[in-house]
């Protein structure tokens, strides 16, 4: 079991074991919506409270993208904005449950936009970038959502016009938004400390056949420079890429779905043999001895 004191972020690959775990425990379609709903503003903590006490919606969501991290790496918000409308998009940053995931950030974001505006804000649809199920699962999720859900869209998020933005919030306090906002800024600043290696972390959980030139060539950096500043952070490309690559190897090799090869060319290993190598490294077990022992506990 791995322990976590209260002040340690959980770790993405504990993340995905939970999330994981709801998943199969609780096979419902629309779980993820159910769970955003259920979710209070004040359990979202310092960043539920500078958002709440912001004078309009558009100041809200403007606190969001900046804070955001302060909630979870797990994604990335972005406002993208035309004459007609403004779209609050998420981009997940992980593999595991992603639709389920997703949904639930989605949810909380419409539910907690209500709420702040006096059920003043009504959105022009929710987008998600998923397969359209069949015709009473969307009825379900509009029901829920009480708005239009358009599926098979580019990118998920929350469509609203852009009059929205000046919705008045009902917790609106400036005085208290001032004395928040230095904290969260602390808090931020510490956290962007280690950006680079949760960045690095990010895409390898994306795709973790990706070498240490491929990922410093999608942050824009040299590998020597990517390895000069992941050491400032107390941090290594190699340990980031045991970390993400021995999660996923564990995980496929319970599931069982995937042969040895398979496992091995998703990782960015070069044959079995390698992989293989890595995996008695990581474990200390060969492959075949971590699967059998997973299909023989006792």
């Amino acid at each position: 079991m791995t322990h976590i004191n209260e002040q340690d972020r959980v770790p993405m690959r504990v993340q995905e074991d939970i999330w994981l775990a709801l998943q199969e425990a609780y096979p419902d379609p629309l779980l993820g919506v159910r769970l955003g709903q259920a979710m209070q503003g004040s359990q979202m903590g310092l960043v539920g409270y500078l958002l709440m006490t912001q004078k309009n919606l558009g100041a809200a969501i403007e606190q969001l993208l900046i804070y955001h991290p302060l909630l979870g790496e797990g994604g990335q918000f972005e406002m993208r904005r035309s004459s007609f409308y403004v779209e609050l998009c998420y981009q997940p940053n992980y593999l595991r449950c992603a639709r389920l995931r997703v949904e639930t950030v989605l949810s909380i974001c419409l539910a907690q936009a209500r709420v702040m505006t006096g059920n003043e804000f009504q959105p022009q649809s929710v987008m998600l970038a998923y397969p359209t199920p069949s015709l009473a699962v969307q009825q379900q999720y509009q029901h829920l959502l009480q708005a239009p859900v358009q599926f098979n869209s580019p990118v998920s998020g929350i469509r609203m016009r852009p009059q929205d933005l000046e919705i008045p919030l009902m917790a609106a306090d400036r005085q208290v938004m001032a004395r928040l906002k230095p904290e969260a800024d602390a808090l931020l600043k510490a956290l962007t400390s280690k950006s680079l290696q949760l960045r690095v972390a990010h895409l390898l959980q994306q795709e973790p056949q990706l070498s240490r030139e491929q990922v410093a060539a999608r942050l824009c950096i040299s590998p020597r420079h990517l390895g000069r500043k992941l050491l400032e952070e107390n941090a290594s490309f190699r340990a980031i890429q045991d970390e993400v690559r021995s999660h996923y190897a564990c995980q496929w090799l319970r599931e069982g779905e995937k042969t040895n090869v398979d496992i091995a060319a998703a990782l960015g290993y070069c044959d079995e043999s390698a992989f293989g190598k890595a995996f008695r490294r990581w474990t200390g077990l060969s492959p075949k001895a971590f699967k059998s022992g997973c299909r023989n506990p006792d």
